[in-house]
């Protein structure tokens, strides 16, 4: 009897391990970054409850994430809220600006996104879709100003590793077409690339510390250029 007791109990400890094992299989597919990013969304959702109406926000990836909005546009009569999220891509940008952006009804955003993807490869058409759709959902939510970034130059020299398979072509040939869907759209194009770039046209180290994120002199660089484009 007590053998059997002890063979049942056996099969139940196997039979919870089993169940355990296939919910962390299940679960495999929910990488690193997946749980950053729904954390930090899900933060932004929260502070977007006691944020401000008819403020400012900078939308993208790890160079918006990274931009010190609040010290660089702490004397505008305007908040400049920081939505950036590392490593996000057109796609992944458009299905947060709801609960991340919009929800607090701005007066002015600003898109920043692309450089993300052209690293993973995805295809122009792809981007340039993302953004568009990312910019009907601001006219729709009444935003009554969308600026729509070109991405920034890149330098290999610097930081190879970080840089990764992205080049100043490829980055051109996406502005290029960003600025096309921009006059399309009858929205507001910001260029900064020709303020960073150095004599070869690539991220001028003097802006960037590992060739593909801005530095602090390079951020007030950029916000000298598009405070007119934000604020006017």
């Amino acid at each position: 009897m007590k053998k059997k007791a002890l063979i049942n109990f056996i099969v139940l400890i196997c039979l919870i391990l089993s169940c355990f094992l296939l919910t962390s299989c299940n679960g495999s597919s929910q990488t690193e970054y997946d749980i950053v990013k729904k954390t930090k969304m899900e933060n932004f959702e929260l502070l977007n409850r006691s944020a401000k109406e008819n403020q400012v926000v900078f939308i993208g990836d790890s160079i918006i994430e990274l931009f010190p909005t609040y010290e660089l546009f702490a004397d505008k009569d305007k908040i400049v809220y920081n939505r950036g999220i590392s490593g996000d891509t057109s796609d992944r940008m458009l299905e947060r600006m709801d609960k991340n952006c919009l929800n607090i009804n701005p007066n002015v955003v600003y898109i920043l996104v692309g450089t993300n993807d052209i690293a993973k490869n995805i295809d122009y058409s792809t981007i340039i879709d993302n953004i568009s759709k990312s910019i009907d959902k601001c006219k729709e939510n009444g935003v009554q100003k969308i600026i729509v970034s070109g991405l920034y130059p890149v330098n290999k020299a610097i930081n190879s590793n970080m840089v990764g398979s992205r080049t100043n072509e490829e980055i051109l040939e996406l502005n290029s077409k960003l600025q096309v869907l921009v006059k399309n759209k009858s929205v507001v194009y910001s260029d900064v690339f020709d303020c960073l770039k150095d004599s070869q046209g690539n991220f001028d180290k003097e802006y960037t510390y590992d060739g593909l994120h801005p530095n602090a002199k390079g951020y007030s660089v950029i916000t000298n250029a598009i405070l007119p484009l934000v604020f006017e």
